[in-house]
């Protein structure tokens, strides 16, 4: 083996080594929006408690709440959470929204949902449809994308939960190719909401 061809490996690796501790390094920040997790660190959280209606939740330190202090978003509007480096991935809990018939079909329910939508959406795709629980309460989750009016893909999860006879729709989104790096930031806002006066512990 030449010298030559010595050299040319360890350089390779060097620079391999380099990259790979790059993105090491990167995984560890947020930067725009981006975070790659390759740990399994548990995510540090804050707590939510809110009064009519009544709703309590954690949430990610990387992001914040968006009380709507200037009341620009309309009187649906209860509260939301924003990502601190990026205020277009976020999460929305708004009263209201339809009236759904749970002892349906999942497709069924789901095409009454999204009808609307895809009738508007530019290059709609329905991604999941599912019965879910939500703060103990039976709900209904779709998710789906589409091209906003720049050509970017978004992609949306849209909650339904019927508690003490209101209808609330919790919505949480981001651009597609960032959703997988804030699935499990949404599954814990999810899985911590309760309408009670506590909050469900997150292990």
């Amino acid at each position: 083996m030449s010298k030559k061809i010595i050299v040319a490996g360890i350089l390779a690796l060097v620079v391999i080594g380099g990259i790979v501790y790059g993105v090491f390094l990167f995984s560890q920040k947020d930067f725009f929006g981006w975070r790659l997790n390759f740990g399994v660190d548990k995510i540090e959280t804050n707590d939510y408690t809110g009064i009519g209606p009544d709703i309590n939740f954690k949430y990610p330190k990387i992001f914040e709440i968006d009380s709507d202090q200037d009341k620009k978003y309309g009187k649906s509007y209860v509260v939301g959470l924003k990502l601190r480096t990026d205020n277009r991935t976020g999460c929305d809990v708004r009263t209201g929204g339809p009236e759904l018939d749970l002892s349906k079909d999942a497709q069924t329910i789901a095409d009454g949902i999204v009808g609307p939508i895809r009738e508007k959406a530019k290059d709609f795709n329905l991604l999941e449809k599912s019965k879910v629980k939500i703060g103990g309460q039976d709900a209904f989750k779709v998710s789906f994308s589409f091209l906003d009016p720049i050509g970017a893909r978004v992609r949306l999860d849209q909650i339904f939960v019927k508690n003490d006879g209101g209808n609330l729709i919790i919505i949480c989104g981001t651009g597609e190719y960032q959703y997988g790096f804030f699935r499990k930031d949404f599954q814990l806002f999810y899985s911590s909401i309760n309408f009670k006066n506590k909050l469900t512990n997150q292990n």
